[in-house]
């Protein structure tokens, strides 16, 4: 004669899925904590576990409830072919791990010590279990200048709260809540205010979340730590080299000279002028000045050939001082084109006295 899985679980044939689990639960936390003092026990937990294995499964449990635990693990012919031959894995502790999330013996019992259940009571007496609200999320838009800086933002909520003794009334108030933002803080960064959602006899307060969101700056793009700006330069100023004049968010002007010919892809980072570093402040990342090259509309025939001759040079020279070359010739150009009588200065009267 075969087991009889529900004699095992200690329950009657006709119990519920509810009732099997209730079961397995109870025999399992009590011979999983024998074992740790009694071998014998072993023996006993590998069966609640196939027990409980077969039951839980609504196919295994029908073969078994008509054909036993021996057609249960022979296997039975069906319309559709055969139900495969039952074998128990072997491994009550897997199945216990499944069922409780842990393997530890004491796991449920010292997580509703540690952390008992908030309750609150019905009219008729009866005691439930209170279940948390969801987060309530809200976006919190920020300045790079207030990145920057960091400080406190002051954020107004209306929530309900109780307003007697029994924690039975509410009524709808405002609050304020100070956001602490860290220099550097970075985007979607998530500052959580417990429970302060509304209250409620019957649920615990839902956190208040915020949620940072960065403002478009006129002038820079954030990438991490680092900054971003874009340059407007003419064609000369890319190949006779420039100085760019960046306001920085902490208000300072600075200026950053370019000597290197701007190209398709030429970046200037000018180092510990970023944004702060989060994890290393006052550390900054690098503002990476990007360029943006106009050309002009139309050229001269002199012009042309003066670019062509500068060009020449160049070629001839191995094109190691192409910009001095340009530069020398356009000058050059500059001179021939001045009225002499400019180039004298203007008469300086004396007065005698």
């Amino acid at each position: 004669m075969g087991l009889d899985y529900y004699g095992i679980l200690q329950i009657p044939r006709h119990s519920t899925d509810l009732e099997i689990k209730k079961a397995y639960r109870n025999l399992a936390l009590e011979f999983n904590k024998e074992l740790l003092t009694n071998t014998h026990a072993q023996q006993v937990f590998a069966l609640i576990g196939e027990a409980y294995d077969v039951l839980s499964d609504p196919a295994k449990r029908a073969v078994f409830d008509q054909y036993g635990e021996e057609g249960l693990k022979r296997g039975i012919p069906t319309v559709d072919g055969c139900f495969p031959a039952y074998r128990y894995h072997g491994d009550p502790m897997l199945t216990y791990k499944k069922f409780f999330g842990t393997t530890s013996p004491y796991a449920d019992l010292l997580d509703v010590l540690k952390n008992p259940p908030a309750l609150y009571q019905l009219t008729d007496g009866t005691k439930c279990v209170k279940k948390k609200q969801e987060p309530i999320r809200h976006p919190l838009y920020l300045t790079l200048h207030e990145i920057y800086f960091g400080g406190v933002k002051k954020m107004k909520i209306h929530r309900l709260v109780f307003v007697n003794d029994e924690r039975t009334t509410t009524e709808v108030r405002e609050k304020i809540l100070n956001v602490p933002i860290k220099p550097g803080i970075r985007q979607k960064t998530e500052i959580v205010f417990p429970e302060e959602g509304d209250q409620n006899p019957a649920t615990i307060p839902a956190d208040v979340v915020f949620i940072i969101e960065e403002r478009t700056h006129e002038t820079f793009v954030r990438n991490e730590d680092d900054l971003i700006m874009t340059a407007n330069v003419c064609l000369e100023d890319a190949l006779l080299g420039t100085t760019v004049t960046v306001n920085t968010i902490d208000h300072r002007i600075i200026r950053v000279p370019i000597t290197d010919i701007i190209h398709p892809g030429y970046e200037k980072i000018v180092e510990n002028e970023g944004m702060p570093i989060l994890e290393q402040y006052p550390y900054k990342g690098n503002l990476i000045i990007r360029f943006n090259v106009t050309f002009p509309k139309y050229l001269p025939k002199n012009c042309k050939e003066m670019f062509k001759k500068g060009f020449d040079l160049c070629k001839i020279e191995g094109g190691s001082s192409q910009h001095e070359v340009i530069n020398k010739l356009v000058l050059a150009d500059k001179i021939l084109r001045v009225d002499p009588d400019e180039c004298l200065p203007p008469t300086i009267r004396t007065t005698n006295y």
